[in-house]
Order: C-alpha cells, then structure tokens, then sequence
C-alpha cells in the first residue's frame, strides 16, 4: 500500500510537472466544464419552461408511477450524446497537446482544438456509444434491488476498459469501435487490470484538496464570526475560485499521465527526464 502510494506521488508529481510548465493545459478541462455548463442548460431550461424537468427527472429516476413516453428518452439520449462529445472533443485536443510536447516540446490550445476538429468523426463515433452506453447504465440504475450496485460495477469496468479510447483517438484516429477494441487490447496485453489498482491519481489529487477545504472552512468559519456580509462573498468567491483552479488542474494532470501511459505502453519514446522503469515497475504485465 505505501510503495503504490509513494509510486502514485511520484507519478503525480510528473503530471502536474508538466502541468506547471505548460499551464495553458488547464484551459481545456476549464473549456470542457464551461461547455457541459452550457449543454446542461440548452436542455434544463426548455424543459423547465414548459413544465417537464420535474416530471421527468422523476421518470429517469423511477420515483414516478406517470407513463413514460419516447419523447422523454430522445431527449435524455441526446444530452448524454451532446454531453459525452463534449468531454470527449476537449479531453482529445488535451492529449494531442500533451502527445504533442512530448514529442517536440511545444503544443498551444490553438493547436489542441485544430487536432480535435480533425478528429471530429472519430469523437462523434464515440460520443455516440458512450450516449448508448449511458442510457444502458441509467436503466440498470433504476432497478430497486441491485441497480445501483450492478451499475457501479458495469460502470467501472467500461471506464477501465476505454481506458486508452482518447489517446488511440488522438495518434491513430480510427472509428470508435476500432479505438475500443485496441484499447482492450493495449489494456491486456500491457497491465491487464494491475492498471486501476496499482495507481490512483484521484487519491492523491483529493489529498491536495484537502488544504483548499480547509482554508475555504477557515474563510466561512471569519465571515460568520464577524457577522460580515462582505467578508461571505469573499469566501464564497476565493473558495469557488480555488475549488475550480484545483478541478481544472487534476483533470489536467489526469489527462497528461493518461497520454504518459499510452506513450510508455505502446513503446513511443519517453522525454530523457522520465524513468521507462518506473512504468514497467509499477504497471507489471501479466503472467
């Protein structure tokens, strides 16, 4: 436990190394938040206006006993498929950018959003399976039983299995199912399921969190002790502030280590400052 966590900061301290140096990277998750924001909000809005957000979400939730009609699930199909090619477009021109430095040492946001837009079929593909894939898994969800806990599962195993879908996406630009399928196999054939347990960067990334939580909670805790209306707008924004910087920053280191991988896994050259043993070591393949 401590050397997978001693190897998962040493690792983390890679990402966000990079991260520091090319701290242009952190606008993409930035854009990408901003985006699903504004998706979010194309479809709550009608729906509230005419009267069916409450309706429906209850519906999608299996809280309402009200039939259910196809006009319901259209629409829930299409904002996971706008939602999904979202993420995907901006998590695309994040790791060309990164495949793009460590390749030559320099990549802009121009360059990152130029490179998703030349990948556009690919991502639309593969939004499309994800809005398929996330319809599946909120229906499992619904089951009063085991939905929840089925779900979870299923929804695991489909994260760690396109685990490599962007950075294919990115270097080959194949059709999603192709993407998929070398995932599956640069996955297997590399570190198998060592991958999710071996490291995690979010339990670092959420040990970095801490100190935010605790000086936003020392803000809040001085506005209310001095009553001051001035002082809670202040906390609320420089805590908002930091919780989103933070966000953006995780995301991205996420990103960048996720194309570190990829890069180690399929054999392409390593920056001379990054140790190749330390993947092998750490990300052992099958026996």
């Amino acid at each position: 436990m401590f050397e997978s966590l001693s190897r998962s900061w040493d690792f983390t301290k890679l990402s966000y190394g990079m991260l520091r140096e090319h701290k242009h990277l952190t606008l993409f998750p930035v854009l990408s938040t901003a985006a699903t924001f504004l998706v979010l909000a194309s479809f709550i809005l009608p729906l509230w206006q005419f009267g069916l957000f409450e309706e429906w979400s209850a519906a999608m939730d299996g809280t309402s006993e009200q039939p259910q009609d196809a006009s319901m699930y259209i629409t829930a199909f299409l904002f996971y498929f706008c939602n999904y090619f979202v993420i995907v477009f901006f998590n695309t021109a994040l790791c060309a950018c990164v495949m793009e430095i460590l390749e030559r040492g320099s990549a802009g946001v121009g360059f990152g959003l130029k490179f998703a837009l030349r990948r556009i079929h690919s991502i639309f593909g593969w939004a499309l399976i994800s809005a398929v894939i996330g319809m599946l898994l909120k229906a499992i969800e619904r089951n009063e039983k085991a939905g929840r806990f089925v779900a979870a599962i299923l929804g695991s195993a489909w994260t760690a299995m396109t685990y490599f879908v962007v950075p294919i996406i990115v270097t080959d630009g194949v059709g999603p199912i192709e993407a998929f399928q070398r995932s599956m196999r640069t996955l297997k054939s590399t570190w198998g399921t060592a991958l999710m347990g071996n490291f995690s960067l979010g339990t670092i990334a959420f040990l970095l969190m801490l100190p935010i939580f605790a000086l936003g909670g020392l803000l809040f805790w001085f506005a209310f002790s001095n009553d001051s209306s001035a002082l809670l707008v202040i906390a609320i924004m420089s805590t908002s502030l930091m919780v989103v910087v933070a966000v953006a920053a995780t995301a991205a280191a996420d990103g960048i280590f996720k194309a570190y991988l990829y890069t180690y896994a399929t054999g392409r050259g390593l920056p001379d400052d990054v140790s190749a043993a330390e993947f092998a070591q750490a990300f052992r393949s099958k026996a």
